[in-house]
């Protein structure tokens, strides 16, 4: 068995509580044994509408700053998959750090953005741990199939998302949904387990998030989901025989159909 966890919780607002919260969950997923840990989106350094809020909080990865969150995780069995903005030079990117025993394995920035003082990345990469081949998709990478699909191709069998699902009291996301049809088709269409972690926020007058965590296997069903509005760790025990690393047809399809696509791919003002 692989056991996986996502962690639903509001973050602190400031970054010494932040490290006590971590502290707290980490003692929790050391006494559950788990394997995989997802936090949400932005967990290492909030998430903001606004970029000088953004880049004031932002983290470099060679920097003391966040070498300091990388001591914190050490001590930590599970390979750790956690939101934070990234900064790079001028740049800022919407990034989730992969963390084992305190080490950064890797970064996954996120393409499809929701803030625009971010820049995007087309790079996704697979990364390998505990015998399992898995793939980060932030948030809204989700929606749209080719991050899931690159990461397939490269042999993942879990895909984890890290998200930030604060929107206004009047969004569809304001309330939680029977179920989430990018999630069945993300899941299904790449034999993938998909595993995400949401934020929690209280309604106040402007926003909230009800907290969007769910696990769905490789058939797009749903096996589990969080309580609405609550924080708590999301915890599922992934049998080994059911990590896909084949993918047959769903991933790769009919090579005469993807011929077809490719004629249209190569059509001027296709893709804009």
């Amino acid at each position: 068995m692989i056991r996986v966890a996502a962690c639903q919780i509001t973050p602190a607002s400031n970054p010494k509580d932040r490290k006590i919260q971590t502290q707290t969950i980490l003692k929790k997923t050391e006494a559950e044994c788990i394997d995989f840990l997802c936090f949400p989106e932005g967990f290492l350094t909030g998430y903001y509408d606004n970029e000088s809020l953004a880049r004031k909080n932002s983290l470099e990865i060679r920097e003391s700053a966040f070498e300091e969150w990388l001591e914190i995780l050490k001590d930590s069995k599970a390979t750790i998959i956690v939101g934070f903005n990234e900064r790079e030079g001028n740049y800022l990117f919407d990034s989730a750090a992969v963390i084992e025993h305190g080490k950064l394995i890797g970064v996954q920035r996120k393409h499809y953005l929701y803030h625009n003082y971010f820049t995007s990345s087309s790079s996704f990469s697979s990364f390998q741990s505990k015998g399992v081949s898995f793939g980060v998709v932030i948030c809204l990478d989700t929606n749209y199939f080719e991050p899931a699909r690159l990461l397939a191709l490269q042999g993942a069998s879990i895909l984890f998302s890290p998200m930030c699902n604060r929107v206004s009291l009047d969004h569809p996301y304001a309330k939680r949904p029977s179920y989430y049809s990018h999630f069945v088709a993300r899941s299904f269409e790449n034999r993938c387990w998909l595993i995400t972690a949401d934020w929690v926020w209280p309604a106040d007058n402007t926003s909230v998030c009800p907290g969007h965590s769910v696990i769905y296997d490789p058939d797009g069903q749903e096996i589990s989901r969080s309580g609405e509005g609550e924080e708590q760790l999301l915890i599922f025990d992934i049998p080994q025989e059911r990590l896909l690393h084949e993918k047959g047809r769903r991933v790769h399809g009919s090579v005469s159909l993807v011929q077809e696509l490719a004629k249209f791919s190569s059509l001027e003002g296709a893709w804009k």
